[in-house]
């Protein structure tokens, strides 16, 4: 592994789940991947948990929502009271519903530097993949074109507003 490699990886690894069967489940695949990257797993069961985690996070720490909440459930992992970090890069996975957690990180965009990744996007990439692959075509997955197909797609499925 070449020094750039070693520098491009995570020295951490947080997870955090609400449900211990997938805590172990994922820790069996960590085991079996025989990573050298420290990985903690947190049970949590409140938002002010996983506060507490974020709390401890480095600036630059890329934080992603998996959890469902704000498209299956409402509400949001963290609380108004968590504080981002700096720099951090925030990759909220829902595309649709009330999506909490990523207001909550556009709220603090500026004064903390972040960069927000919105599961819309993640959505649109992923369905135009396919779509392309089904009919044989090639579909952009940036510029214009993309952005005239994502705004299609939000108008057509009433998911966001215009």
């Amino acid at each position: 592994m070449t020094m750039l490699e070693e520098q491009d990886r995570p020295r951490n690894l947080f997870i955090a789940d609400r449900d211990p069967v997938r805590l172990d489940h994922i820790r069996e695949i960590h085991a079996k991947a025989k990573t050298t990257i420290a990985v903690s797993y947190h049970l949590v069961k409140s938002a002010d948990e996983n506060d507490a985690i974020i709390a401890k996070l480095a600036a630059g720490s890329l934080i992603v929502n998996a959890t469902g909440l704000g498209k299956d459930a409402p509400g949001s992992p963290i609380t108004d009271a968590a504080l981002l970090p700096e720099q951090a890069i925030i990759w909220e996975l829902n595309y649709r519903g009330d999506l909490v957690f990523l207001d909550q990180a556009k709220a603090q965009h500026a004064a903390r530097h972040l960069q927000i990744e919105d599961g819309w996007i993640y959505f649109i990439h992923g369905w135009t993949q396919v779509i392309g692959e089904v009919f044989d075509v090639t579909i952009p997955t940036e510029g214009l074109v993309f952005d005239e197909i994502s705004k299609i797609a939000a108008h057509a499925s009433g998911i966001r507003p215009q």
